[in-house]
């Protein structure tokens, strides 16, 4: 191979133009790298990445499409798409992004009842009232995930209204627990009243063991399952421990003190709230 070599290039050298066909070769390469330095260049900075770009665009908005950059609705570029390319030295492409929040300011609660019941199974507290608020609907617009400005949207001010039950700590007195009544299960049942000594009361245990006593009822467990925490209003704290014979569908039963207090409450209709099932009142 390199006899072959040596023996070609003797006989190129001795080639009346060899000269000239060199000095063509150097003279092209010179002319190429000196058209390739000499390319107007740009400094490039999108998504977070600076770099030098060649181009032979007009416009920066050509020279950005001609590096596939993509302009979102609302992205721009600075100096911007239409302006030419001579005499610019950096473009840098702008991401904008929009985000919107919802700011809910709560005033302090103003609560016009307030009554602590204790005659049902353990001390309760049952409030009434609102609470004022606040709502404001934001717009934020983020220039390349940098805050750049706000705007409201929509301002609401409403008032919600405050229904809860609170359990209470029969040692201490303080809160072991509130329900929120305003959103809880409501049913309009039908109630009746029966107490130890009635001689439609065969025993004074409940179905789940339980000594009969104020604050324990009867329900239809197909519709409020047993060990179920309720609120009857016009009666107070309950849980569902017993059943009945005569108890179905939206019956409910309240065990009471004695006969007077069962006339107050038979053949009536009553508002239940379902607070939640569990293992002790």
């Amino acid at each position: 191979m390199f006899p072959n070599l040596r023996k070609w290039r003797e006989q190129f050298r001795r080639h009346p133009y060899a000269d000239s066909a060199v000095l063509l070769v150097f003279i092209t390469l010179a002319l190429g790298g000196v058209r390739w330095w000499g390319r107007p260049t740009v400094l490039l900075t999108a998504d977070g990445i600076t770099r030098k770009v060649p181009h032979k665009a007009k416009t920066v908005g050509e020279m950005i499409a001609a590096q596939k950059i993509i302009l979102g609705p609302d992205d721009f570029s600075t100096p911007s798409p239409g302006t030419p390319l001579e005499g610019v030295t950096a473009v840098q492409v702008v991401r904008v992004t929009h985000r919107t929040e919802v700011r809910v300011k709560r005033q302090n609660p103003r609560i016009y009842t307030r009554v602590q019941l204790k005659a049902n199974l353990r001390p309760v507290l049952v409030e009434r009232g609102f609470v004022h608020i606040d709502s404001t609907t934001v717009r934020i617009t983020y220039f390349n995930g940098v805050e750049t400005s706000q705007k409201t949207l929509k301002r609401k001010s409403f008032r919600r209204s405050i229904f809860t039950l609170t359990l209470l700590n029969k040692k201490t007195g303080r809160p072991v627990k509130v329900y929120d009544l305003a959103q809880s299960r409501k049913m309009l049942m039908r109630a009746t009243g029966y107490y130890v000594g009635e001689k439609y009361v065969p025993s004074d245990t409940t179905y789940l063991g339980f000594k009969l006593r104020r604050g324990l009822v009867a329900v239809d467990p197909k519709v409020i399952p047993l060990r179920t925490r309720l609120y009857v209003k016009g009666y107070g704290y309950a849980y569902a421990a017993d059943t009945g014979s005569a108890i179905k569908g939206n019956r409910i039963d309240l065990a009471v003190k004695d006969k007077h207090e069962e006339a107050k409450f038979n053949r009536h209709d009553v508002s239940v709230y379902i607070l939640e099932k569990a293992k002790g009142w």
